[in-house]
Parts: structure tokens; sequence; C-alpha cells
């Protein structure tokens, strides 16, 4: 028997799909989307990494050429500020407007969508995924859209009732799933009552009513309309044409909308996402027409179980899952079990990059382990397991203590005769980000800034380390000793300071981890100092007697 493969199971539906369709030639379409208004996270990642699995067993099954377009919502309205985003009060100001008309709160694109956009390309583009990025603004100010709107025009009430029945009975009050995009603040108006419309000329008729009560997301109270739009004319009749980009499709809608105009024919959606597809195969029985596959994946949760979110911020960020993680066991994360809710935290690095190694060793078992073949081939891994992993490097980094990557390689290389470099530099960004503040510099990588703080040196026991006037005497001889010694004696005469030290021994030993690496424990000094260097040693033993001389914890 063939082990299973989710990815063919999918084919097979898309196949069937296209059947029924009449679609036998021709390019077929896979389609994914996101929503530019916050960093990308694995969600965003997994959409459409886990469709390129599919697409790419559908062209090796049936030869028929593929592509996988990529929709970023850029007409959507900015709705809330995301956290950790800079320039709050700027973003603030520019609430409501299409995203691709809101400033870069970081200042390098012209827009907050285009900045996203780009952030996005650079995480897809290290996973060697083939897509066309495509912008909803230019989409529909291009009139890609305009013959599908025009065929829900013809039947909005409808369409409106049936979209509509998914929300609350206070929000119905002013929903319409065309929402105008004013001519006079530029703002997309979400809350309005249609009064009319045209679908040959493709027009329609408003009011933004002024009965209503709005829940501003964020606030526990409604809003009035003449707060909410303010410059806005309220309760007035406004004709506006639908067509080319003066409307946006409230998401439900827009997502059937791009699904039917483009002629996909399968796309993936979160769990979360379950009502809101079973919505979009609603329209498409409206307008008689066949849904694409929708495929509904388990969320990525925190080490908390809550769901990762791009205006929270929470959990794992794509750029420290780049640090830690090899695209090969990213990937394989994102293939095993698709529909499978699955934590994604920092803590889980070394099982995440592991698992690879142990697909590997399966895969080589002639009769075991085609299963892991078929894993391996999907998530383009190569064959062979070499050197040591993920999680036996970072205990050896933790064991080592290296200031930085140089001095990583120097341990590695005394413990293992083949390492992966990769590999390395993964642990090594891991390690970095969680060494004791004593013994770190500044961060020497970007990731290290978003990074769980490490903790202040302590005794072992949890206490803060604060040292004694005797301790400080005896870093400072230390520091004399480094200073002045010979290299090829600095072991000999350290360890008789140490030895002849009032502390004791092991107390002086304790003293020197702690003001060099944040801990009571660590290799062998002379060791330690030799790869890390003379003078580097002296300089971060000065900056431990410096803070120690200011009052403060080293």
């Amino acid at each position: 028997m063939p082990p299973r493969d989710w990815c063919v199971t999918e084919s097979a539906k898309v196949s069937a799909l296209l059947e029924t369709r009449g679609d036998t030639t021709g390019e077929v379409l896979f389609g994914a989307g996101f929503g530019p208004s916050g960093l990308p996270h694995i969600g965003t990642l997994c959409e459409v990494v886990r469709t390129s699995f599919v697409q790419r067993t559908f062209a090796e099954t049936t030869g028929r050429p593929t592509r996988l377009v990529l929709v970023s919502d850029d007409m959507d309205a900015l709705r809330t500020v995301p956290d950790g985003f800079p320039n709050r009060e700027l973003l603030t100001r520019h609430l409501g407007l299409p995203l691709h008309r809101v400033p870069d709160p970081f200042e390098q694109h012209e827009s907050l969508s285009s900045g996203i956009n780009a952030r996005l390309r650079r995480v897809l583009d290290t996973f060697e995924v083939e897509y066309d990025l495509v912008c909803s603004s230019a989409a529909y100010s291009s009139g890609k859209y305009d013959d599908t709107i025009r065929s829900l025009l013809a039947d909005l009430a409808g369409c409106n009732e049936l979209v509509g029945a998914s929300v609350g009975p206070v929000r119905r009050g002013s929903y319409s799933i065309l929402m105008p995009v004013s001519a006079y603040t530029g703002r997309v108006i979400e809350h309005t009552r249609v009064l009319s419309v045209d679908p040959v000329v493709g027009s329609l008729t408003y009011e933004i009513p002024a009965d209503v009560i709005i829940q501003r997301p964020g606030l526990d109270y409604g809003v009035e309309p003449q707060e909410y739009y303010a410059g806005e004319p309220i309760g007035e009749p406004i004709t506006v044409s639908a067509l080319g980009g003066a409307c946006k499709l409230q998401w439900k809608a827009d997502w059937a909308m791009r699904l039917l105009a483009r002629g996909v024919a399968y796309e993936m959606h979160g769990e979360d996402l379950a009502a809101s597809a079973q919505v979009v195969r609603r329209i498409f029985a409206r307008l008689r027409r066949e849904p694409p596959v929708l495929f509904g994946y388990g969320l990525f949760t925190d080490e908390r179980g809550h769901k990762i979110s791009k205006s929270r911020g929470n959990g794992f960020s794509l750029t420290e899952a780049q640090d830690y993680l090899t695209r090969e066991a990213l990937r394989l994360l994102l293939y095993r079990k698709p529909r499978r809710p699955r934590r994604f935290a920092p803590a889980l690095a070394a099982r995440i990059n592991d698992a690879v190694r142990h697909e590997l060793r399966r895969a080589a078992d002639p009769e075991r382990g085609a299963g892991a073949r078929v894993r391996l081939h999907r998530i383009g891994a190569g064959a062979g397991v070499s050197g040591p992993g993920f999680g036996k490097l970072v205990r050896i980094l933790d064991a080592c203590a290296p200031v930085d990557f140089a001095a990583a390689v120097e341990f590695a290389r005394r413990y293992f005769a083949e390492v992966d470099h990769e590999l390395l530099v993964k642990a090594w960004h891991f390690h970095d980000a969680r060494r004791p503040l004593a013994a770190a510099p500044p961060p020497a990588h970007p990731a290290n800034t978003a990074a769980p703080s490490a903790s202040r040196p302590h005794d072992g026991t949890g206490v803060p380390w604060l040292p004694t006037p005797a301790h400080t005497a005896l870093l400072q001889r230390v520091a004399e000793v480094i200073e002045l010694a010979p290299p090829a004696e600095l072991g000999i005469r350290l360890g008789l300071l140490l030895t002849v030290s009032p502390l004791g021994k092991p107390a002086a030993c304790r003293t020197l981890y702690l003001a060099l690496l944040g801990r009571p424990h660590g290799p062998r000094l002379a060791t330690w100092i030799r790869i890390t260097g003379p003078k580097r040693t002296l300089r971060l033993l000065r900056e431990t007697l410096a803070r120690t001389e200011q009052g403060g914890s080293p």
C-alpha cells in the first residue's frame, strides 16, 4: 500500500472539480490571499507554502500547467493600529483609509501595504515558491473584477441577505457587501444603506444612515455616524460607480468575487474561517457556479495556546523562525498533518529542526521508509544525515558560552569532526538571543532585538548576583593577569590566582563565571579565554567592574 499523502488527495479533488467544470485544458489557478495590515506571520506563510505543495503535486500528477496567485487585499480599510508598529499617531490619523493609501509607518515604502507586501516577498523567496503577487487595488481599478461585480449587483439584495446573515443584528442595519470609497475623505465607507442599484450602468445609490450606532473596534461603546464619518454627508443620497475601484466588496464577498473572477480551482484558509468559507460556497451556489476546493487547515498558536495574529504580533515571528529554523524544517512542519492545530514558539526550535534528521534516518530504511521519502520529496530536502543536530549544537553552545559566532565555530569544532554550517548559524542565533546579559555584547543580529530578554546574572538559585568587595578585588587581579601575562603562561597564572584566592578556588571560579558568562558555571576557563581572546575577555571584565563601581548589578 502506498504511503498516505494528503497532497495527492487534494490534487485528486482539484482534478474532479475541473472535470465537473468541463475545464480539461489550459492553466489551472491555485489561490491564496492575505490582508497587508500587519507583519506577515506563520499563518500567511503556511497558506502559500501548503498550497504550493498541492500545486506541485497536481502538476506532477496531471502534467497540466499551473499558477499560484497570491492576492494582497490592499483595498481593505485600516481599522486598528497593529501592536508594535512605530508612528502610531500617524497610523491613527489614517484609520479608515484603504491600506494602499496609508503611509508606511516604517518609512521604507510608499504605503503600509507595499511595505508589508515587500516583507512577505522576502520570506516567500527564501522558500523558492513560484507565485504572482496581485494587489486588489490594481485589480479593482483595472476592471478585472467588473463583470463579477455586475453579476452581484444584479442580485444585490439577495447577496446582501446571504452574507449579512453571518453578522450580528445590529450590524445588519447598515450592512452592504458593496462599500464605496469616499470621494470626500478617501475612506472605505463600511456602514451604508443601499437605496438603489443599476446593474447595466454598474452604479449604486447609497446613504450613510444617521440612525445607527457604530461599534468601533477596540471600544466598548458605540459611536454616532457623524463622529465616525466626520467629513462625510450623513443621511444624504450619493450615487457612485460600483466599478473600476470606486467601491470595494466586504471581505467575505470579496473572497468569493476574486475566486469567481479568476476561476481559481484551489485555495486554503484557517479553520477560524470555516463559517466564512461556507458563505463563499453559498455565493457560488446562488450564482450557479461551481466553487473551488477550499481546504481548512489547523491554526498556529503561541506558547499560551492563543491564535497567532498579525495585529497582536504574538508567537513565533517569521523573523525569529527564519533565524532559528532551517528552510527544510519549516517546510516539514507545514507539510505534516495540516489540519491539526500546532503550537509555534521559539522553545520548540530544536524539535522542529531535528524532525528533518529523524525523517532522513527513516527514509534510509528500504522497507519502512516510504512515507518519510514522500515527505522529504514534498519539502525538497536532500539526502543523508551528517554532523550533530540542532538540539545537540545548542546544548554545546549553552555549555561553552561563546561570545560571538567565530567562537561558536571554534567550540563546535572541538567537539565534532563535521558540522553543518547553516545549522550552526541557526543554533548560534537561538543561543545568542537567550544568553545572560552580563556576557552579551550589543546584539549583532536584527532578530535579537525582538527576542526574549535573558535573565540577569544569578548565583544558581535564581537570586541576582551582587558582588562583594572581595569579588571585585578578585576580578581586578584577574584583569591584571590577563593584561600582563604572556599568552603561553596565562592558564598557569590564572589557575594559581584562583587557587590562592581568599574566597577559595570554587567560589573564585564561580565569581569569574558570573562576571564573564552571567552564570555560576561554564567550560574550562583557560580554554574559554583562549577562544574568546584575552582582549575581549579583559573588556568584558572591565565592563562588569564599571557597572559594579556605578552601584548597579553587573
